[in-house]
């Protein structure tokens, strides 16, 4: 069983991954790249034993998985991915994120996540004109969310996947009081 604590780390593996697969359009290899690894793990035991084994060092997984990426012909995010969990020891939680990702991903098809940070609330006609113009700019199914934040200021804070566009106050006076140090 994944404690808690585990589930977090699981989420924001996976929320990385999802965003950049949506950015690279390569949702669709990245789900098959996973079904391949999981085949594998199901029906080759040594490898999941070797996956899975701390007494395995973090540049032997990514010489094992070099080759079994290059055996599967994953996708170089995939890949990459793979050698990311490997690096921080994290291969223990694949079969979670595996689960994960494939639950994220099938719930979200052709939708992008949008996040737009305010200092204050905003009223429902100014939420509506927001939504039409950025659905439009996008031009793609969008889940906008509307957060509150004081400590922005005055401005705000746009996300979309993993790309932000920070127009706040605090911002810019971080950026001068590091100018000033």
């Amino acid at each position: 069983m994944i404690n808690t604590r585990n589930d977090e780390v699981v989420k924001r593996y996976v929320k990385a991954l999802y965003e950049l697969s949506l950015e690279q359009n390569k949702g669709t290899k990245i789900k098959k790249d996973f079904f391949l690894i999981s085949e594998l793990m199901e029906k080759n035991k040594e490898f999941k034993k070797i996956i899975f084994s701390p007494l395995v060092t973090s540049k032997k997984h990514q010489e094992i998985l070099k080759l079994i990426s290059k055996a599967l012909k994953m996708d170089q995010i995939t890949e990459n991915f793979l050698f990311l969990l490997a690096f921080n020891k994290r291969l223990i939680l694949l079969k979670k994120i595996i689960e994960f990702y494939n639950e994220i991903s099938s719930e979200s098809k052709d939708t992008v996540k949008i996040d737009l940070i305010l200092p204050n609330k905003i009223s429902k006609k100014d939420i509506s004109d927001i939504k039409n113009k950025l659905k439009s700019d996008v031009k793609k199914k969008t889940k906008i969310n509307f957060i509150e934040d004081k400590n922005i200021i005055s401005g705000f804070i746009v996300k979309l996947g993993s790309t932000m566009i920070d127009f706040s106050i605090k911002s810019k006076l971080d950026k001068i009081v590091n100018t000033l140090r």
